[in-house]
């Protein structure tokens, strides 16, 4: 079958656009992973606020919306973040990802990584087209917030800031 030449044409369009498109949310999730992984091995800053049990280092823009026994609703701007906080997991606890591991949830990625001492995780997972959810997690700490595809990386980077900033047992 002869297809003619301005047919061919738009469907290679077609074709490229979607590439791209896709190769975009890929790109921005390999640099969020990458940025989660470079905060997680770096020394993590020292808590700054202590609410009940939690001490946790919140850069300046963030103030706590609501406490919990073990949770924090966190504020940056519009931005919402939940932190969550097990206190029987100690830092090498890898439960927080094996429980989301378990999850019958389609992931763009689901990543662990660890050094002597402690055990880190990243997923992030499509909400819509232009919004995604945002979890990462340290032993026994886990923060998450819905974000867009340009903000992934520079969110993951500050929340592994946050989350390793917590201390473990």
């Amino acid at each position: 079958m002869k297809v003619p030449s301005q047919k061919k044409i738009l469907i290679v369009f077609l074709m490229s656009i979607l590439a791209v498109g896709c190769s975009g949310i890929e790109r921005q999730v390999d640099k969020a992973v990458t940025a989660t992984v470079s905060a997680f091995r770096d020394e993590a800053p020292q808590p700054n606020t202590k609410v009940g049990l939690i001490k946790v280092y919140l850069p300046k823009n963030f103030k706590i919306e609501e406490e919990h026994e073990n949770n924090l609703i966190l504020k940056s701007g519009q931005q919402a973040y939940i932190l969550f906080v097990n206190p029987n997991e100690n830092s090498e606890s890898s439960q927080l990802f094996l429980t989301a591991k378990e999850q019958k949830t389609h992931y763009l990625t689901l990543e662990s990584f660890q050094n002597d001492d402690k055990f880190g995780f990243i997923s992030i997972m499509e909400l819509s087209e232009e919004k995604y959810e945002l979890s990462v997690g340290s032993g026994g700490v886990k923060l998450t917030t819905k974000t867009g595809k340009e903000d992934l990386k520079d969110e993951a980077e500050k929340m592994m800031e946050i989350v390793s900033s917590v201390p473990q047992r």
